[in-house]
Order: C-alpha cells, then sequence, then structure tokens
C-alpha cells in the first residue's frame, strides 16, 4: 500500500518568517543599489523585481507602491547607521572628547556615497513629501545619543548651559552639513577623506574657541 501523505505534506507551506524577512532584505538592498545608480524616477518596481529574480507581486505584497520601498530603504540605511554609531568602541576620554568622537564618526557616516545617493534622491525629487498626510516626527536614535552626549559635557563644564537640543542640532550643521550637502549636490570638495578630517578637525576649533580675537593683556 502507497504511502499516503497528509494534505499539510502535499500543500507547499507559508514561508516562515525568517525566509519573509530575507526576501525584504533582499529586496531594499536590491532597491537601495538601484535608486544609488539610476535615481527614483529612473528605477522601477519591474526592475527591482528582476534584480531580485522575484516575481512583481512579491514585490508588491512586501511594498505596495515605489515611494513606501524607497522610504524602506530609506529607514534600513538610518537603521545601519545607527548600528554603526553603537559599535564605537568605548572610550575613557572626558565628555568632551566623546562628543568630538561621536560627531566626528557622524560626519564619516553620513559621507558614505549611498547615504549621500539617498540624500540627494530625497531633497531633490521630495518624493517622500508626496503623500496626504505629512510624516509625523519619530524618535530618532542617533540625535537623542547626541543630545546625550551634550548633556554630559555641559554637566561636566565643557559647553555652555545652552538647551542641549539646540547646542546638538547647530553642531550637526555645522560639522556635518556643510560636506554632505556639498556631496549632494555633486561638489567633489570632500571628495578626499583628508579633506573631511581637516573640515572637521577646523570647524570642531572653531566652534569651541569662537572666532573673535582673543583679548590681548
Amino acid at each position: 500500500m502507497a504511502d499516503q501523505k497528509s494534505p499539510a505534506m502535499l500543500r507547499p507551506g507559508r514561508p516562515s518568517k525568517a525566509v519573509q524577512d530575507g526576501m525584504s532584505d533582499k529586496i531594499i538592498a536590491m532597491a537601495a543599489s538601484l535608486f544609488a545608480s539610476r535615481g527614483f524616477a529612473g528605477t522601477s518596481m519591474e526592475q527591482v523585481a528582476q534584480s531580485c529574480g522575484a516575481g512583481k507581486d512579491t514585490i508588491y505584497r512586501r511594498f505596495p507602491s515605489k515611494i513606501v520601498l524607497f522610504e524602506a530603504v530609506v529607514a534600513h540605511a538610518h537603521r545601519r547607521a545607527v548600528a554603526r554609531l553603537e559599535k564605537m568602541p568605548v572610550t575613557d576620554g572626558t565628555p568632551l572628547e566623546k562628543l568630538r568622537l561621536l560627531l566626528r564618526e557622524l560626519l564619516i557616516v553620513n559621507m558614505e556615497p549611498d547615504l549621500i545617493s539617498l540624500k540627494r534622491i530625497t531633497f531633490s525629487e521630495t518624493i517622500v513629501f508626496e503623500r496626504d498626510q505629512p510624516i509625523p516626527p519619530q524618535p530618532d536614535p542617533i540625535m537623542e545619543r547626541l543630545v546625550a552626549a551634550v548633556r554630559d559635557a555641559q554637566a561636566a563644564g565643557d559647553l555652555v548651559a545652552a538647551d542641549p537640543v539646540e547646542l546638538a542640532t547647530h553642531l550637526i550643521h555645522c560639522l556635518v552639513a556643510l560636506p554632505t550637502t556639498a556631496a549632494m549636490t555633486g561638489s567633489a570638495a570632500f571628495d578626499d577623506p583628508a579633506r573631511i578630517e581637516a573640515h572637521f578637525q577646523q570647524s570642531w576649533n572653531l566652534l569651541l574657541n569662537g572666532v573673535a580675537p582673543r583679548t590681548r593683556a
């Protein structure tokens, strides 16, 4: 008598969560590469599906539109940046030195080519704002960590007693925004890592020491 198999054995089961997550990660990775090289308008869901070796229905089940897919790519890049900052080695330096190292790493992360490409797409095509309702502000682990580092430096007497959020925002604009904006607009001024380092050191020293000449005795 031939072996009889249960209906559950005859029907292909639903993919496990690990398999589904793996496919989503693959789609996001392929989409990130396509968006970076072709831009938002030049990338289609069909191209993403072909690059993944999957059907369009597989893509659309996870990401209902190209905007949703792009937002998933941006969110994944942000999580990767957070993970990289969390892996920074613990130092025994002063709170001010820890703040400096955190800001320097934040600059290096933001200058990575794939992140620059995503920022360029976001600002040039403003696709993340093409929705009926604005995106509500979300907690940002990177900003929270930076604000905490600012508070520590303030408690140690190394920074002025200003609003820590405003101070952290100012530090980001001075130390990170200038080179990343230049790279986004196509400038090669910061293509060399040595130039990025020089910009950071000069800006950091100006922020700490001020720009007015010291009073002569």
